[in-house]
């Protein structure tokens, strides 16, 4: 799918009132929804961190080291079909991803509002296919030029590649002064 094509879906769209934001099962499934048919590329070991969103489905823990380990305790087997989470905090607001874990049970563990996953005593593991994954796109401008952000264009934690270029999100921080409830 073009850029131009993408632009136009997403402006078609109304992010605030097409996604509910409160219980975290309503924001997913209404967050699938938005995100659909926006999608470009797939996830890979390079991009599935960054914005996404993926039911995983309750497995046991892989006989092998991980391949990868997260500052907050996650871990990360990879494989071809795709790859296996290990961690004690599961559901929407896992960093800037929603991932929540649907337990053998059929429980799933959305976590409790939109930004807030659920945590657990001891680690869960949990199994999600590379093609199950959805970018959350957004709209943004670089260099003067709109785009939206896809598996395409995510080339790693907080980089973009348009053009050929590689483009760095940077946070900027504002702080205003906090004015004392006495004065």
């Amino acid at each position: 799918m073009t850029q131009e094509e993408l632009i136009a879906r997403y402006k078609e769209k109304d992010i605030e009132n097409d996604i509910t934001y409160a219980k975290g099962f309503q924001y997913f499934k209404s967050a699938l929804k938005f995100y659909k048919d926006l999608q470009d590329g797939m996830a890979s070991e390079i991009n599935y961190f960054e914005n996404t969103m993926v039911l995983y489905n309750e497995c046991d823990r892989p006989n092998r080291d991980p391949d990868f380990g997260s500052d907050s305790g996650s871990c990360y087997w990879y494989f071809k079909e795709g790859i296996i989470r290990g961690s004690d905090h599961w559901g929407c607001g896992v960093a800037n991803c929603d991932w929540p874990l649907k337990l053998k049970e059929g429980k799933i563990i959305y976590g409790g509002y939109y930004k807030h996953a659920r945590s657990f005593a001891k680690p869960k593991y949990g199994f999600a296919r590379w093609e199950d994954y959805l970018f959350k796109a957004r709209l943004i401008e670089i260099d003067g030029k709109e785009v939206v952000t896809t598996f395409n264009n995510t080339t790693g934690r907080d980089l973009l590649n348009i053009d050929g270029k590689t483009y760095m999100r940077k946070v900027i921080e504002v702080f205003e002064e906090v004015k004392d409830e006495q004065d």
